[in-house]
């Protein structure tokens, strides 16, 4: 596994963090030498896969559509599909995500999933917004984020800010303000912020004579929301294969749309779905 395990104490700490400010960072989750391994991948596959043409974002986020990035990289790389559906970072999004009625498989593994897994290069600056189309307070949500630096990201570079416990707001933050009582969030290579989706946040952009930094983005959603991309699908069946089950479900296997009448109309499944080609012969066929 790449990333370190996180303690009890630690997951209890950050899970506490998340309720009081919207955020927390997880510091040295990844080891300096698979930082680097990472940031070479990521480079290759820009080169090879990414274009600024591409998944342009719609709205608010269009500010970034001349940055270097690549959508869904979990397709394309077994190290990146990997940080995304297994770590003891899942531990603290349960506490968030998880749906305690869910059933059917074990109660401590995550029955959340992925929404979208990317790479960007923090060139242009994100106005502050958040990542949820419906918002409600308290620190209840439905919906998380996830950087993982893969190099330093500060002011300077193209950091995250954001506005502690805004995440307990009912209402969206204005873009046009830059606001007084946000702070940055620095994050050397390595290092993950955990945050809710609900937390007002944005983006610095890269000052002239940096280096704008890089980085995995990840969203999870309770399994009942939709996804942002149909990632069960798009990942090669040979690597899928090599997947635990509860890989499986993060990917979003257990909540997928049957296609045809005669499959099951429950909307949640468990593990089960995948002995026999079950999920392809109830959904698929």
């Amino acid at each position: 596994m790449l990333t370190r395990k996180i303690c009890d104490d630690e997951i209890k700490y950050f899970i506490e963090e998340i309720k009081e400010k919207g955020f927390c960072v997880i510091k040295k989750y990844l080891a300096e030498k698979d930082v680097k391994f990472l940031i070479n991948e990521a480079l290759f596959l820009i080169e090879q896969k990414g274009s600024n043409e591409e998944g342009t974002p719609l709205g608010l986020q269009s500010t970034i559509k001349f940055d270097k990035r690549l959508n869904t990289v979990i397709q394309y790389s077994k190290d990146y599909l990997e940080i995304s559906t297994t770590g003891d970072h899942l531990k603290i999004y349960s506490e968030f995500l998880n749906d305690p009625f869910y059933g059917l498989i074990p109660s401590n593994d995550p029955n959340f999933i992925l929404a979208q897994a990317n790479l960007r290069q923090a060139t242009s600056r994100l106005a502050f917004h958040v990542d949820s189309r419906l918002v409600t307070p308290g620190y209840n949500t439905w919906s998380m984020q996830g950087i993982i630096a893969l190099s330093r990201k500060n002011n300077l570079t193209g950091g995250l800010r954001v506005r502690p416990g805004s995440h307990l707001k009912d209402y969206f933050p204005d873009s046009t303000k830059n606001y007084s009582d946000a702070e940055d969030v620095d994050l050397e290579p390595g290092d993950m912020a955990v945050f809710s989706s609900q937390l007002h946040h944005a983006t610095h952009d890269t000052k002239k004579g940096e280096n704008a930094s890089w980085a995995l983005l990840l969203t999870y959603r309770s399994w009942w929301c939709k996804q942002q991309f149909d990632l069960w699908s798009m990942i090669d069946s040979g690597l899928l294969s090599e997947l635990n089950d509860n890989q499986k479900l993060i990917l979003g296997a257990c909540s997928v749309v049957p296609h045809v009448s005669s499959a099951s109309p429950s909307s949640r499944h468990g593990y089960a779905i995948f002995r026999d080609n079950k999920i392809e012969n109830d959904m698929y066929a």
